[in-house]
């Protein structure tokens, strides 16, 4: 059987007002795109927008989508995806009131919706909504396998279950608690953090790896490994996203590298980790 596979995807996010912050002088979507398969990188995220399906196709690139949902919105969030035929889509489901039963509900109902559109889903670990600590997300989990005899996809971003919990170094003890669910795993978000941000310098101003962002890789590298330990992930694609945010979106101070910039760098040490972990 063929090897496991990882594909890295952009978030438009990262090139959001890009280069310089500024709205007036972003750069445009095709450069984006342009800049973005140039960089080596097999896909990019964004909400739903009809430009995409077109974009992507000339570009050459794959499309996932990403979203915040509730009850009241997810079908027509859903709807808006389906003529753009993304590869998966990324939710961020509900607040941090929503309780893990109201959750697991809502998202056996979004799968179901999904299911009749064609669409894949995966459920973001993200503060401020229903999978805001690891205690919420594993009981939304065991209900939804409960309920419909499979497990749930998550898109593990580690860095909020990181803050939330105010964690130190070494990392993996403590965020793969759940190495099943972390299998099970479709996607994945790729950002240094530390147990007070959730986005922290990758790169120094000498280009070079910073000792904050050592302590993530090696989260990273255990966490490949426990991916790839599940014998049906053989042959299956792991898309992962180096995501920083934009320099207007509040994670990007003006003392950090360019975010652009440390997420190639992410994107380039990441493949290296996995192609020495596979070959």
């Amino acid at each position: 059987m063929a090897p496991a596979r990882l594909k890295h995807f952009a978030s438009l996010w990262t090139l959001l007002h890009y280069p310089n912050g500024s709205e007036s002088e972003e750069w445009s979507l095709d450069r984006k795109l342009g800049t973005i398969k140039e960089a080596g990188f097999d896909g990019f995220q964004w909400f739903a927008q009809p430009e995409f399906a077109e974009a992507s196709s000339r570009h050459g690139l794959a499309f996932l989508g990403g979203c915040d949902a509730n009850a009241a919105n997810h079908v027509q969030r859903l709807e808006d995806f389906a003529p753009l035929k993304p590869e998966r889509i990324n939710i961020q489901l509900g607040d941090h009131s929503m309780e893990p039963a109201e959750a697991a509900a809502l998202w056996i109902r979004m799968n179901d919706v999904a299911d009749d559109l064609g669409l894949i889903l995966d459920l973001e670990t993200h503060r401020g909504t229903c999978t805001e600590t690891p205690e919420k997300t594993w009981r939304i989990a065991e209900i939804y396998e409960q309920k419909r005899s499979m497990p749930i996809r998550l898109t593990f971003d580690f860095s909020h279950f990181a803050t939330v919990k105010h964690l130190v170094p070494p990392y993996a003890e403590r965020l793969l608690e759940r190495p099943d669910l972390l299998q099970a795993s479709r996607q994945i978000h790729l950002r240094p953090f530390n147990g007070h941000h959730c986005e922290i310098p990758a790169t120094n101003p000498d280009g070079g790896m910073t000792e904050w962002a050592k302590h993530w890789f090696d989260l990273l590298e255990a966490a490949f490994h426990c991916w790839l330990q599940e014998e049906a992930n053989q042959g299956v694609t792991l898309w992962a996203c180096p995501e920083f945010g934009a320099m207007s979106s509040g994670y990007w101070l003006p003392s950090f590298p360019d975010p652009w910039e440390d997420a190639t760098f992410v994107k380039q040490e990441s493949d290296r980790l996995w192609q020495s972990m596979i070959s």
